[in-house]
């Protein structure tokens, strides 16, 4: 077997993470981080103390969300699209109206909806403890969700 091709099925499956990372690019160092991966709009990190919280405000939503054993997946969406998200997964998420009519809105730093997809199965592989533990992090300590 030549030296360059993975042996094992965990190996294929980090290649494949290593693939979609680089693909997509690292959001929580470059520009995107500032918009939400869901609508675009611009959001703010920082309000006054005793403010209600706006759907600007900044959060990271887990792509796999955590009642369903996600968490070390996640991508910058406005308080807004974290909270009509909620438990749903990101397929489900997808088809809901609440995405649908922010998408009409057609900002241009929403993310296209082939990085969501890209993401979602980043997420699945690390989670799915198919690929190695660097490509696992966190999630190679967890037990996998029942389903």
């Amino acid at each position: 077997m030549p030296h360059n091709v993975p042996a094992t099925l965990g190996e294929r499956a980090g290649a494949a993470s290593d693939l979609l990372v680089a693909a997509l690019g690292d959001w929580w160092r470059d520009d995107r981080r500032h918009w939400c991966a869901y609508c675009g709009i611009p959001m703010k990190r920082h309000y006054g103390p005793g403010r209600p919280i706006p759907p600007q405000k900044a959060t990271r939503d887990h792509v796999i969300p955590r009642k369903h054993g996600g968490g070390s997946v996640r991508i910058p969406a406005c308080f807004g699209c974290n909270q009509a998200k909620g438990a749903l997964s990101v397929p489900e998420f997808l088809r809901s109206a609440y995405f649908e009519e922010v998408r009409t809105r057609k900002h241009r730093h929403q993310w296209p909806v082939a990085h969501l997809w890209l993401v979602t199965a980043l997420a699945a592989v690390q989670r799915s403890g198919v690929a190695g533990p660097a490509a696992r992090g966190a999630a190679a300590r967890r037990p996998p969700a029942s389903v």
